[in-house]
């Protein structure tokens, strides 16, 4: 029985990896079949899905369509510092 979970761990690993190595670019299921097992692709994905939820670190998208699906990985922007707070922070009073 562990031999089995660790097998599909590992599965999922491999699909998040995969999602997490090329972020924005869309995966067609072929590739993700490859990777995350014929049968067991959308599990893979959707274990993905809520590794990347929970992390807080993104999303991962379906592109909605039946006859060319595919998957991609959204990370969440950076958060950008506002410009007056770099000034407020070099000032030497501060």
């Amino acid at each position: 029985m562990k031999d089995e979970i660790d097998r599909r761990a590992s599965y999922t690993t491999a699909v998040l990896d995969l999602f997490l190595s090329r972020p924005f670019a869309w995966i067609d299921v072929r590739t993700l079949a490859e990777i995350g097992g014929f049968s067991g692709w959308r599990t893979r994905v959707s274990e993905s899905r809520q590794i990347v939820a929970d992390r807080r670190a993104g999303s991962i998208q379906w592109n909605k369509q039946i006859k060319a699906s595919a998957y991609r990985y959204v990370p969440v922007p950076p958060k950008s510092v506002p410009p007056h707070s770099l000034v407020q922070d070099a000032l030497p009073w501060n």
